[in-house]
């Protein structure tokens, strides 16, 4: 058996400490650090969740804030529809390490969230849906519509709860991989059943669906189904492991197997740290290539640090198919941290650092795989309530991505924008 050294091991002295005790992985398809670097949506300065205000003064209550709480009062159904309008200035739109080419791309994006039911609900229901029309200046066969969707189905019974979900996004735009624009489609259902054996103990069973489809590149699909079984410390602290088998089919490179090996932890502290996730490694049989022991999960952490200042931070690490280079695969690891703090009543601002470290590797013998990406960015961003209904969002990005090796795709960017969000 191959084993390969974890490239965590590449990160700063504060970076690590992070890693150890945060190691994770995206393991439901959701947006990684190399993704919102991309810059694949309008406007990238989107603030975590903070505490929820006074709801009596709701003229000088945070926008998002005030529909949060609306949200939480409700006790059957919710519908919030949306809308915004948005420019950005793109300094390296094809993502090169030579001859950038700049651009300004206006967008519109109408969406709605629907909800029904709170967390105590039998029956509950949740639904996010945006389509975002882009137009280029200069690039006009760039323009495109990219969707998102993602849905929420959950029922409870006495002692067992059933949990459908999944993500859909229809996307063009950036790509680490690829090294420029791509068009892909990525579909992500998952489904859990869980029971519940005594108050401390639950045991449960889990499938999943990760489809990524590239138009012209390599597409890929991957199955995985596990058990876990968790136990409650006590009612803020739980702790559990998890066991999946993976079937994975990548366009020619054939098909590849793999087990994960998981342990599961829920903590909540005081209502104002959390922690919750899974962190382990997975064992990954290549078709030709050797076995991998990598390391695999997903974990977030939040801190209400007071009232009007909120702290979030997130580290994974994956394997996942590339998209231009046949035979491939990249491991990424990376942290995401960010800190919003409301200023008076109507501003708030916040900025979000982020790192990622990709190794490729190969699923075939004879294929060489020297690529390694170092992927940082460092994202300021502000907004502005101008009415209960309208808000002005500004933002800055600068990403650097110093990628060697073959097929290496380095480059260096600077995204400026603004946009208006009307909700009601």
């Amino acid at each position: 058996m191959k084993r390969k050294k974890p490239p965590l091991f590449h990160l700063s002295a504060p970076l690590l400490l992070w890693c150890v005790l945060l190691h994770a992985v995206n393991t439901e398809g959701q947006d990684t650090l190399r993704d919102e670097a991309a810059g694949t949506k309008a406007s990238l300065a989107a603030p975590v969740e903070g505490k929820v205000l006074d709801p009596n003064d709701q003229e000088d209550v945070f926008l998002e804030e005030f529909m949060n709480y609306e949200m939480k009062l409700l006790k059957n159904w919710k519908l919030r529809v949306f809308a915004s309008g948005s420019w950005r200035y793109d300094s390296n739109v094809f993502l090169t390490n030579t001859g950038a080419q700049s651009d300004v791309m206006w967008s519109a994006r109408p969406g709605f969230q629907y909800s029904y039911g709170d967390e105590q609900a039998k029956l509950r229901v949740l639904a996010d849906y945006n389509a975002q029309f882009n137009f280029f200046e200069k690039f006009e066969a760039q323009n495109s519509v990219n969707q998102f969707l993602s849905l929420s189905l959950g029922y409870r019974m006495k002692k067992t709860s059933i949990k459908l979900s999944g993500n859909f996004n229809d996307v063009a735009g950036g790509d680490l991989d690829v090294g420029g624009q791509a068009q892909r489609i990525q579909f992500s259902p998952q489904l859990q059943l869980m029971y519940e054996v005594s108050e401390k103990i639950r045991v449960g069973i889990s499938g999943q669906l990760q489809r990524s489809h590239y138009d012209s590149l390599l597409s890929s699909t991957t199955w995985r189904f596990g058990l876990f079984a968790d136990y409650a410390f006590s009612p803020r602290f739980r702790l559990g492991v998890q066991f999946n088998e993976m079937i994975q089919e990548v366009e020619q490179s054939g098909n590849q197997t793999g087990e994960d090996f998981l342990v599961r932890v829920e903590w909540e502290a005081a209502q104002k740290v959390s922690l919750t996730g899974t962190a382990g490694f997975h064992l990954l049989h290549t078709v030709s290539a050797g076995d991998s022991v990598l390391p695999v999960g997903t974990l977030g952490f939040k801190y209400e640090v007071g009232p009007k200042t909120s702290l979030h931070a997130s580290v994974y690490a994956r394997a996942q198919n590339s998209p231009s280079l046949t035979g491939q695969y990249y491991q990424s690891e990376g942290v995401l941290v960010g800190i919003q703090q409301q200023v008076g009543s109507k501003l708030n601002i916040g900025a979000d650092f982020g790192y990622d470290f990709s190794e490729y590797g190969s699923y075939l013998a004879g294929v060489a795989s020297s690529r390694v990406d170092h992927v940082r960015f460092f994202r300021p961003w502000l907004k502005y309530t101008l009415h209960r209904h309208l808000s002005l969002e500004l933002f800055y990005q600068h990403t650097t991505n110093d990628s060697s090796g073959a097929a290496a795709q380095p480059f260096v960017r600077n995204l400026f924008g603004a946009g208006l969000t009307s909700s009601w």
